[in-house]
């Protein structure tokens, strides 16, 4: 019964509070992260820490990091942080489609950081590419995909990824540094994996012109 109160609550909090203040009222009521959303979270404040340069964040949606603050932050030493998504409806900074970016101009970006966003990709093959173009020589890219996790944003959830799947994804492309698997509570399945990867300098792509990442 008090699970199902904090439930109504929380959904009434939604409603009528702004955004700034719905995370704080709504982690008390119960409905805090999950233990994927903590893990993945405290894996990624150690490696975005020590990130420079120019960021682009790939399918953003509003930033925010489950736990009332937002991804931005975590990458304290960078020169501009960049959100994209598919639709500026979620205010980011730019609009992107994944598969083909012809506005980032190839190798400007010194960090992708793409969390929950190959698994809506129809072809995320070409979205590895094109994350590889823009990347630099070098360019870390911080990827989280999902494994054991429940169909979500249907219809357009297509795949899930194991540790074996991404090292053949990445093998040609990049230098795996570190592959964190999240929520292990159940034996060999995870919730998700998350990739800490440097491009290779002789990784391939396509030429292609365009704007670069705007320095702050």
């Amino acid at each position: 019964m008090g699970l199902e109160i904090n439930r109504k609550l929380a959904a009434l909090v939604k409603t009528l509070l702004p955004n700034n203040l719905q995370r704080g009222v709504v982690h008390l009521l119960g409905k805090g992260p999950t233990r994927a959303r903590r893990e993945a979270n405290k894996w990624l404040k150690t490696q975005a820490s020590e990130i420079e340069g120019h960021v682009l964040s790939l399918g953003s949606r509003t930033d925010e990091d489950g736990e009332g603050s937002f991804y931005r932050s975590y990458f304290r030493k960078c020169v501009s942080y960049t959100t994209s998504d598919v639709s500026l409806e979620l205010d980011c900074d730019i609009m992107l489609d994944v598969k083909s970016m012809p506005s980032i101009e190839s190798e400007s970006v010194d960090c992708i950081f793409c969390s929950g966003v190959l698994e809506h990709v129809d072809d995320y093959t070409a979205a590895l590419h094109e994350i590889t173009r823009v990347l630099k020589k070098s360019g870390v890219l911080l990827l989280g995909v999902p494994f054991r996790q429940a169909i979500h944003d249907a219809p357009n959830d297509y795949w899930r990824f194991t540790e074996y799947g991404l090292r053949y994804l990445l093998k040609d492309l990049y230098d795996i540094e570190e592959i964190k698997p999240v929520d292990t509570k159940v034996p060999g399945f995870p919730a998700a994996y998350w990739v800490k990867a440097r491009k290779l300098p002789n990784s391939e792509f396509r030429a292609n012109s365009g704007d670069t990442i705007p320095s702050s």
